[in-house]
């Protein structure tokens, strides 16, 4: 599975570079390529880092003065500060979608719906998408689909997958696991992405959702 992509990045901004400054633009080149590596923007700490500079304080002056002409905005919600890189529009909205409970990598475990929780993720993850909800990530069955214990995943509401999907699987025992699905001639497979666990083989099972991203916090 490809990390997903957290901020969208209009790389058409380097066409304002005659208005920034050698430091403004490292600083966003810097943001553009962390993001494109690790789904995330940089702290302010691996910013000052990054250009040399002393104190984050001279971070701060540098994010205003990108801000003040147009080229980058922050977003600061309870997950943590993101950038986004705008071209002259805005960008990277914030939708609240619902943190229902746990989902097991590993053993599978009894499904519990927990309510009240929420996470805000920006908008091109959700896109049309109409019935998403995420769930915690408890294993390491799925690290090689760099789905890693506690992370978050985006589940798209469906009864449908083809095979290959990441899919939240409720069994006949009430238990949920998160796997790969293939529906074999007889069978239905659940597939692990990590050698230490082996596949779970039933007749039949219920599918809650399939996986369309992946959160993690630094």
């Amino acid at each position: 599975m490809v990390f997903i992509r957290y901020i969208k990045i209009i790389h058409s901004y380097e066409k304002m570079n005659s208005v920034l400054y050698p430091r403004q633009k490292q600083i966003l080149s810097f943001i553009n390529e962390y993001i494109d590596k690790f789904g995330t923007a940089p702290s302010l700490t691996e910013i000052k880092e990054h250009i040399g500079v002393k104190t984050l304080s001279t971070v701060h002056e540098h994010l205003a003065k990108l801000e003040a002409k147009g080229v980058l905005e922050k977003i600061k919600d309870p997950n943590g500060l993101y950038f986004s890189i705008r071209d002259g529009q805005h960008i990277g909205s914030l939708i609240q979608v619902p943190l229902v409970g746990l989902i097991a990598a590993g053993k599978p475990i009894l499904a519990v719906e927990t309510l009240g929780d929420t996470i805000n993720l920006p908008s091109e993850i959700i896109g049309k998408r109409k019935n998403v909800y995420c769930l915690k990530v408890k294993g390491d069955s799925m690290i090689d689909s760099m789905i890693m214990d506690g992370d978050i995943v985006v589940v798209e509401k469906t009864e449908y997958a083809q095979n290959g999907d990441t899919v939240v699987a409720l069994l006949d025992d009430s238990t949920a696991t998160l796997k790969k699905f293939y529906k074999e001639r007889k069978f239905i497979r659940l597939k692990p992405a990590n050698p230490n666990y082996e596949d779970i083989v039933v007749d039949s099972i219920t599918i809650q959702g399939k996986v369309i991203a992946i959160f993690r916090r630094y």
